[in-house]
């Protein structure tokens, strides 16, 4: 298989969270194949944001699951702009944490963030397996490297995830 060339600079793109993006090139198959690789349009990103999910500012995701119970998890964008994660520090069950509030922290070779609440409630269950294994926010962003779980009331729940973003709002904010 051939390699495509190396994109010239001015065809990079500039995303605000990660700075300058290559052209991306996509392998067509047999019954589209061309003597050339056919550039992706700048200007996106590769992000995956899956439509099942509810997103915070702060990009958190949030997974909803039954009896108030909601998985949070780092985005995949926020994965990728953090580099190697390297530490997780989600709240410990019995936490109480407050939407908008930092309630943990994310330590990659790049920053040190806070981990901003995305619903009030508390905390029931973090991923032990980040203690050995932080590495799992990058490879598996929303599977095995999920963050903690919240107990939210069932009453107020429906309004705080509906103040949250749904994958289209989101994938407007990240600019994919």
């Amino acid at each position: 298989m051939m390699r495509p060339p190396e994109p010239s600079p001015e065809e990079y793109a500039v995303s605000p969270a990660i700075g300058p993006v290559p052209a991306i090139y996509v392998h067509l198959s047999h019954k589209h194949a061309t003597t050339q690789p056919q550039p992706v349009p700048i200007g996106g990103t590769m992000s995956d944001i899956p439509a099942d999910l509810r997103y915070s500012q702060d990009h958190l995701w949030v997974r909803p699951g039954a009896g108030g119970l909601v998985r949070v998890g780092v985005t995949d964008f926020a994965q990728q702009s953090l580099g190697d994660v390297v530490d997780v520090s989600p709240p410990r069950p019995g936490d109480t944490v407050t939407a908008g509030q930092a309630c943990g922290d994310i330590e990659s070779v790049k920053s040190l963030s806070d981990l901003i609440a995305p619903v009030t409630g508390t905390a029931r269950a973090r991923n032990e397996n980040l203690a050995e294994a932080p590495d799992l926010v990058n490879s598996d962003p929303y599977g095995q490297g999920w963050l903690f779980e919240i107990q939210s009331d069932p009453a107020i729940l429906g309004r705080q995830l509906a103040a949250l973003m749904d994958a289209d709002a989101y994938h407007g904010l990240v600019g994919a």
